[in-house]
């Protein structure tokens, strides 16, 4: 039965986080830049070379940290998103992300030494299976979660400071 197991409680928290999420979705600056700077990424002309340097920025630590937080940083590097990781990295520094820069570069460094992160998905795939490092990115993951630079905070400190978003 729904009510004595739980159940409704559960699908009465659920509509009630749909609900919030709904609203966020409407309301919030910062989900408005993200979804405008998908939009200039994937379908507008230029693509992320056509960016700002300010929403490469942004661009590229939100996606560093959505693919972390999404598989780790082992899906990070191996997905299209490291395409990007000269500008996350620098983003990180920009943004005083001490921890977040450490972790990141650390990651690098036990999949790929002291090469460079390739540019091309293809090629990141090929230099990880040469190299064949052993890697623990389980434990670089573990400590990303921790957040320890308070990255969102920092990421809309800097949307504000940018003008990147107005009124947030």
């Amino acid at each position: 039965m729904p009510c004595k197991n739980g159940t409704r409680k559960s699908m009465d928290l659920a509509k009630e986080r749909a609900a919030k999420e709904r609203e966020l979705e409407r309301t919030c600056p910062y989900r408005a830049l993200w979804r405008e700077l998908v939009d200039k990424v994937y379908n507008q002309r230029g693509g992320f070379e056509a960016l700002s340097a300010t929403e490469k920025l942004y661009y590229s630590v939100n996606v560093l940290s959505g693919e972390v937080y999404n598989g780790g940083f082992d899906q990070y590097f191996t997905n299209t998103s490291a395409e990007h990781y000269r500008d996350a990295e620098h983003g990180l520094v920009q943004l005083g992300a001490t921890n977040s820069i450490k972790l990141l570069r650390q990651a690098k460094e036990q999949l790929f030494g002291s090469n460079q992160v390739p540019k091309s998905q293809t090629e990141r795939w090929e230099l990880i299976r040469k190299l064949n490092r052993p890697t623990d990115l389980d434990t670089l993951d573990t400590d990303f979660y921790k957040d320890l630079d308070n990255l969102d905070d920092k990421l809309e400190a800097f949307a504000l400071e940018a003008g990147l978003v107005k009124n947030a």
